[in-house]
């Protein structure tokens, strides 16, 4: 009898003819072979389906699960379809635009082996710009990396005060247990859906950041948070309509979780505050430190670029621009 493969790595995608087939073979080419890809059609009208059947009749460890007719769409259901289905102790997500660097489930597992209290292990992410219209770079760590985090810390300090990378969907380990303790994706959400599991980890478990890059996220005109930014509805460093619901359900779910901790409460407090007209904001001091979180965080993600700019220039690689 066959053993149970270690991770599950879920991928939902949804007319991604284009991008499929490299994300596919990011995984077949990771240094680990203990893992099995649950490829979850959302719904796709194009030759994903059948890009999809392909290397599952080459590979037995890769899967197709077609939704019934009817069930809810979106990521974040897909990954829960993926969730139920898969088979594996550890969970790992990549979305069909994205690829893995070929060392990433080495890395998290043995950073799981390594610290068995943490549910959750990332790393910083590539964005990576395959057209050359701008220069790669990679997420600083920011003195996060090489240690565990006791909760909340993260949540409050990435998700909430922006004073870093909130970890990428593609640079993620999760324990099974874990998820699904906390149940899951909340399928109401088409943006921020990775957020809100990441708050429902982060609330109540440790987690471990590696050093180590693990994945890359492609930039391109079509992915979700791409159309958007076009349409006005997300900013990945300023306010944005998007992220005001965010937080009404962020806010929400930690009173309902009875976890009280007052650095966290003063967090929800100073990052609601854009998007309320009560007086959230008791004192001048709060007012100031939410200036100067946000400020900080603007500057940490100029310099990152900043640096990525200066390697290439370095390595004779940077773009004309």
């Amino acid at each position: 009898m066959a053993s149970l493969p270690r991770v599950t790595i879920i991928t939902p995608f949804l007319n991604a003819e284009a991008f499929l087939g490299e994300a596919i073979s990011s995984v077949q080419a990771q240094t680990v072979a203990d893992w099995e890809l649950l490829l979850v059609d959302d719904g796709s009208t194009d030759d994903s389906v059948r890009i999809a059947n392909d290397v599952v009749a080459t590979d037995p460890r890769i899967k197709v699960l077609n939704r019934p007719p009817g069930s809810k769409r979106g990521a974040a259901a897909a990954r829960n379809a993926g969730i139920a289905a898969g088979s594996g102790d550890m969970l790992a997500f990549l979305d069909a635009d994205d690829l893995y660097e070929p060392r990433m489930l080495e890395t998290v597992l043995a950073a799981a082996d390594a610290n068995p209290e943490a549910a959750m292990i990332f790393g910083p992410t590539r964005w990576w710009y395959p057209d050359g219209e701008r220069p790669d770079w990679i997420e600083p760590t920011d003195g996060l990396a090489g240690r565990l985090h006791q909760p909340p810390h993260l949540l409050s300090r990435l998700l909430l005060m922006q004073d870093g990378h909130v970890p990428c969907t593609c640079s993620v380990l999760v324990r099974r247990s874990a998820i699904e303790l906390v149940a899951g994706f909340e399928e109401q959400f088409r943006l921020y859906e990775d957020q809100v599991l990441w708050v429902k980890l982060l609330l109540r478990y440790p987690a471990y950041v590696t050093p180590i890059c693990l994945s890359r996220y492609r930039q391109h005109s079509g992915s979700v948070s791409a159309d958007a930014a076009k349409r006005g509805l997300y900013d990945g460093m300023g306010s944005h309509p998007a992220r005001a619901p965010f937080l009404d359900w962020l806010a929400e779910y930690v009173v309902k979780s009875g976890i009280r901790n007052p650095k966290l409460d003063r967090a929800i407090r100073l990052a609601r505050s854009p998007y309320t007209r009560e007086p959230t904001l008791r004192n001048k001091a709060d007012r100031l430190s939410l200036k100067a979180a946000m400020r900080l965080a603007r500057l940490r993600h100029r310099f990152a670029r900043k640096l990525a700019r200066l390697y290439r220039l370095m390595n004779g690689t940077a773009s004309r621009s």
